[in-house]
């Protein structure tokens, strides 16, 4: 099953990068403005997006949370149907001052054009999340409608 893997560098401690994935109010600065998350392993984060009009949602259980170094979320539902039971990964370390964070998505069932919007869709918002830890300010959906860049 292929994997998507990116590496992005933050300038920034682990602890501003950890806080803005594991609380609602950090996903919401970085990745969509609509996000509900519980910050406790066995919590549910509930994650929406609006395209088209249609209001779409992905559902995830927070199954790894070790301060400052790793989270990890199961997906258990979503409007992409090629995310049923894949796993979301972000790893932490801290590096000269700055904290580089390893994303890992995995479980997809093949590399087709589903996995290749959703690689592009993931290098995108971990650059709004490296924009908003170091600018204050990121573009999360619907900030940035991410439907109108890929098809």
């Amino acid at each position: 099953m292929p994997d998507i893997m990116h590496l992005v560098r933050i300038k920034a401690l682990p602890e501003r990068v950890y806080a803005a994935l594991t609380t609602a109010e950090g996903i919401r600065n970085w990745w969509t403005r609509e996000a509900d998350l519980e910050d406790v392993v066995g919590g549910t984060g509930e994650f929406r997006f609006t395209y088209n009009g249609d209001q779409l949602a992905t559902r995830v259980e927070v199954t790894e949370l070790v301060p400052l170094k790793r989270v990890s979320w199961k997906t258990a539902a979503s409007f992409r149907p090629e995310w049923a039971g894949t796993t979301i990964e972000f790893n932490l370390r801290e590096d000269a001052g700055e904290t580089v964070v390893l994303f890992a998505h995995r479980g997809f069932p093949q590399a087709d054009d589903n996995y290749a919007v959703c690689t592009t869709g993931w290098g995108y918002y971990l650059v709004s999340l490296q924009q908003y830890i170091e600018t204050g300010r990121g573009a999360p959906s619907p900030d940035v409608d991410f439907g109108r860049v890929i098809r």
